[in-house]
This record gives C-alpha cells, structure tokens and sequence, in this order.
C-alpha cells in the first residue's frame, strides 16, 4: 500500500472515529475489526474491543479515563499491501489531573480498504 492510499483511509478512520459515527465506522471497520489498546486488562494485548459496538465502547472508555486527548504531528505510511503505520504524540489530561505528552505508534491492518486490527503502542510514563 502506498503512502498515499495510507493516509486516506486514516483521515476516513479519524472523521468516523472522531465524530462517533457508527455508520462511518461501519463504512470504515470490517464487521469483525478489532481494537487493542496501549494498555489493559486483556493480557498480553492491552485491552481489546470488537466491532463498531466495541470501538464506540472503547472511545466511551477513553472518555471516562481522559479529561482530554489530542494527537500532534501525525504521520501514515503504508508498510505492506495490508498494512498501516501511523505516528504521533498523544497529548492529554488522565482524569485525575496528572498531563502528558507521549509518542505513540499504531501498526493497523487492513483487508479490502477497512480496517481490520488497530493494535496501539505508546511510550508509558506510569508504571
């Protein structure tokens, strides 16, 4: 997949994604898309939602442990014919106050122009 075709999906990932639109990501997210988190319980992937149901979950989820995240200088290659790296700094206000500014890097998979599997990593300042 070339850099271009990368980056397109991800600004359609992020409109849907953004907006919690469930029929966004339906367009965008295969039926059985899944989403593993920076951290969690789901050991050894962090935490793991399934679906559009589990997507707008975990942005619910997120909503509830961050008073506010943004992602700066956000970057998309195209890896493979199926696969996406995307780039960026999180930066945000965990609920309880404490602020941070963390690199952050997404290896997603893709099967016919959706999404499959949005496996997150970032670095980690808590321990």
């Amino acid at each position: 997949m070339d850099d271009a075709t990368a980056t397109e999906i991800m600004q359609r990932f992020g409109r849907a994604f953004f907006k919690r639109d469930r029929k966004l990501l339906s367009d965008i997210l295969c039926d059985d898309a899944e989403w593993h988190f920076a951290f969690g319980a789901d050991a050894p992937d962090g935490r793991v939602r399934k679906g559009v149901d589990g997507f707008l979950r975990g942005i619910e989820e997120n909503d509830a442990l961050f008073e506010r995240l943004r992602f700066a200088d956000v970057q998309c290659f195209g890896l493979a014919p199926d696969r996406i790296v995307m780039t960026y700094v999180a930066q945000g206000k965990y609920r309880d106050g404490v602020e941070f500014s963390l690199r952050g890097i997404e290896l997603l998979t893709v099967r016919d122009g959706r999404i499959a599997k949005k496996d997150v990593f970032w670095k980690q300042e808590r321990a």
